[in-house]
Formats: structure tokens, C-alpha cells, sequence
């Protein structure tokens, strides 16, 4: 177990980035140019429940609001999933209807809803992201303008973040904490130089030193749960790659190809393409 706790498991991220200060430290790091400074968040009930039989309901990681009333969830995901983008939208869209009471007459609306921001942190990456930070919004096709600026989307690719000592910024510590704070055993230089009262917080806070018994229990057995989904998920690719392959090889065989041949592009045994 390292000296400090992994941000990416369950109780690590809700542990750690459930204290307001440490919070605001992130996202203000974050959002910096995008949304006014925020001084305050207070965090809302994680569970929205369905309003009528036929819906879905919705367990957000974190869930906060600004001074202001923005809206902001934060949900760590670091299993692949192929449809997350569609996910992210769901969980925009409710917390929009949670915003919006029934019955409204939108010609009487003084002005328009508070923004709804969400921050999803993506472990294994996801498709098309090909940065470290890819910040979505709504936009005009055409000229590429902002049409409507209620919603923000920030999905943060851990596996495309390259660390900086000599370049760093206080977005770049946060983005790196999330990635490797459970590996670290030493803090650079530099963190200390830049670290503002959040982050100050976070690394008296993430010390596995500093947790009672019970709370060290509760780590070690989410990060067995982190251990066994990544495991998964690396098992999930190989049977998923070794599928495709028994499949072309299948395809291979039926339109007479040679047997070595098939083996050399397939990587199979000879014996398990015999028995095809």
C-alpha cells in the first residue's frame, strides 16, 4: 500500500474530494476561463430517483452547486465503456429536469436556468479523446459558436496525461494526483510551489497514515474492488480480441485459405483452427 490514497477507487474519491475546500480547489483548476471564480460549493444528494415507472434513475459519484447555482456532478469512470457519451448526456439531462418545474410557463421566465456542468474523469480513456482535457458544449455546426451555454461537458483522459515538473500548472497537479497520488511516495518540488489551501488540504487528507482502522478497512477493500475491475476489464479485451479472431479464422477457412497462413494473421493454434 503506498504512502498516499489512490484517488481513482471509490472510497479515495469520495473520501478526499467530499471536503468543500478541496473541491473548490479542483475545480476552480478545472474550469479556470470558462466559468467565474467560485468561493463556495455545497455538495446534494448523489441519488436521483425516477419520476414515473418507466424511467431511469440516476447515482451520480459527487454532486455539488456553486454560489452562483451552477450545478456541477463529478463521476469517476475507469472501466471502458462504448456508449459513455451517451451516459454523460443522461446524467446532464436529469439533473436539467431536476432544474426545470413542471408546469413552468416558459414565457413568464425571468431568466434563464443556472449551468449545468459535468466532469467525467476516464480512467481507460474513451473514444475520440485524444487530449488530456476535452471540454464539449453546444454549438452552431457551421461556425463552430456557442448556440447555447448552459451545459459543459470536461471529460478528462488520465491515460493521455503526461506529467510536466518544468511546465506545471495547478490544472496539471490536480489531473496527475487523480492518476498516480496512490503511487506517489514523494511529492515534487514544485507541487508545494503551487499548491494553493485544496491541495495543501488534499495531501494531509489522502495520507493512508492518517486513516482510523475502520476507514482503512473500508480503502483496502475498494481498492481490491478498483484491482478486480481493471483485472476484468483486461480480461473482457482478450476474450473480446481472441472472439474476433476465431471469427476471422472461421471466414479464413471457409473460403479454403491455407492453414499456416491463417494461423500467421490470426495468431491462433493450428490445433484451434483445425477444430473449427
Amino acid at each position: 500500500m503506498g504512502k498516499y490514497i489512490d484517488l481513482r477507487c471509490d472510497f479515495g474519491f469520495k473520501y478526499c474530494m467530499s471536503d468543500p475546500i478541496i473541491m473548490k480547489s479542483f475545480l476552480n483548476a478545472l474550469l479556470e476561463g470558462d466559468v467565474e471564480k467560485i468561493t463556495s460549493v455545497t455538495f446534494e444528494n448523489v441519488e436521483m430517483p425516477r419520476d414515473t415507472i418507466n424511467q431511469r434513475g440516476v447515482t451520480f459519484d459527487l454532486h455539488c452547486t456553486t454560489e452562483t447555482g451552477d450545478t456541477i456532478l463529478i463521476e469517476m469512470q475507469n472501466s471502458y465503456q462504448k456508449f459513455f457519451k451517451t451516459r454523460a448526456n443522461f446524467y446532464i439531462f436529469n439533473l436539467m429536469r431536476k432544474k426545470i418545474e413542471r408546469g413552468i410557463e416558459w414565457g413568464k421566465m425571468k431568466s434563464d436556468i443556472a449551468r449545468i456542468i459535468g466532469i467525467f474523469i476516464m480512467g481507460d480513456g474513451l473514444t475520440g479523446l485524444n487530449d488530456a482535457i476535452t471540454c464539449t458544449a453546444e454549438c452552431n455546426v457551421k461556425t463552430g459558436e456557442i448556440f447555447w451555454d448552459r451545459h459543459r461537458k470536461y471529460f478528462i483522459n488520465l491515460p493521455k496525461f503526461k506529467f510536466d515538473a518544468e511546465n506545471i500548472t495547478t490544472k496539471d497537479i490536480w489531473i496527475n494526483f487523480f492518476k498516480s497520488l496512490g503511487d506517489m511516495d514523494k511529492i515534487h518540488k514544485s507541487v508545494y510551489e503551487r499548491a494553493d489551501e485544496g491541495l495543501l488540504r488534499l495531501l494531509e487528507k489522502a495520507k493512508v497514515a492518517a486513516l482510523t482502522d475502520k476507514e482503512r478497512d473500508i480503502y483496502e477493500a475498494s481498492m481490491k474492488l478498483l484491482e478486480d475491475e481493471v483485472d476484468m476489464e483486461e480480461i473482457g479485451y482478450v476474450r473480446g480480441e481472441h472472439d474476433k479472431a476465431i471469427q476471422i479464422a472461421t471466414d479464413m477457412k471457409k473460403e479454403g485459405l491455407d492453414l499456416a497462413l491463417i494461423v500467421k494473421m490470426t495468431k491462433l493454434s493450428l490445433e484451434e483452427i483445425e477444430n473449427l
